[in-house]
């Protein structure tokens, strides 16, 4: 039988924490509770979690700095909910654009809550167990088992959604891809036809892949549709080397120290 789930709750009380422990509880999972984001990042990097569920309002840290701090140190491996009493774009922006995989505003029904938590642990765990696959595109590689891409031979580090925005794209490359059908293949459904963080993560993907006509792939707006990936003629298969072996990954205990104390000195 596998080990139950283990879920780390960062809450300042607003968000009802005995409550969402008791209910992931009878759910079938196990819960840590945790009411300051120091703590969080200290205990993240001695025990696993599978998921995280982060207040937006805590006494110490901002969570956003929290979120970043996590994605710094542990990369890709844990997904991240933040919950808020807060609704609306530029703050469900702010999260996802740090790192968050999903952005729930309170209060919001049990039923409701459990259900997001499971779809967002499904589609980890699809996502997770694709091992071995690599997508290619002109220089581009892209790691499926690593999640993350290299460009001739030189490894880039990069955000959840930016990797699946990338994966989708690259498999994808030459058609137009519907807003709708990228939202829902990279948020798990579609977002308010008023959200940028689209567009934001669409222009971050590109930064940080430093996609344009120098390395032969380019990312095209198709106006009020979606967007399209194009791999131009001077982008030759043979552009993509052997892929270079990972460097030895850093402790995360001593990048989580060091964040939380540029934190606390900011």
């Amino acid at each position: 039988m596998p080990p139950s789930p283990n879920v780390a709750l960062l809450s300042s009380g607003s968000t009802r924490p005995q409550t969402i422990e008791a209910l992931l509880s009878v759910a079938g999972f196990r819960c840590c509770v945790f009411h300051a984001g120091r703590d969080l990042i200290h205990g993240i990097s001695h025990d696993t979690y599978d998921m995280l569920l982060i207040d937006r309002e805590l006494p110490d840290i901002p969570a956003i700095d929290v979120i970043r701090a996590v994605r710094a140190a542990r990369a890709r491996d844990v997904p991240i909910v933040m919950l808020s009493e807060v609704s609306n774009d530029d703050a469900l922006v702010e999260a996802l654009d740090a790192g968050a995989d999903d952005y729930l505003v309170q209060p919001m029904s049990e039923r409701v809550l459990l259900a997001r938590i499971a779809a967002l642990r499904r589609r980890v765990m699809t996502t997770s167990g694709r091992i071995g696959l690599s997508v290619r595109a002109g220089p581009y590689e892209l790691n499926s088992a690593g999640r993350y891409a290299l460009l001739r031979g030189k490894r880039i580090a990069m955000t959840p959604k930016e990797f699946d925005l990338a994966t989708l794209m690259f498999a994808n490359a030459g058609c137009m891809l519907s807003n709708n059908r990228i939202e829902r293949v990279v948020w798990g459904r579609e977002l308010s036809p008023l959200s940028r963080a689209l567009a934001q993560l669409v222009s971050r993907m590109r930064r940080t892949l430093a996609l344009g006509p120098e390395n032969g792939v380019t990312v095209s707006v198709v106006y009020a549709q979606g967007y399209r990936l194009d791999v131009l003629d001077n982008a030759r298969a043979d552009d993509v080397v052997t892929p270079v072996v990972p460097v030895a990954p850093r402790d995360p205990s001593q990048v989580m120290a060091r964040h939380v104390e540029q934190l606390m000195s900011a």
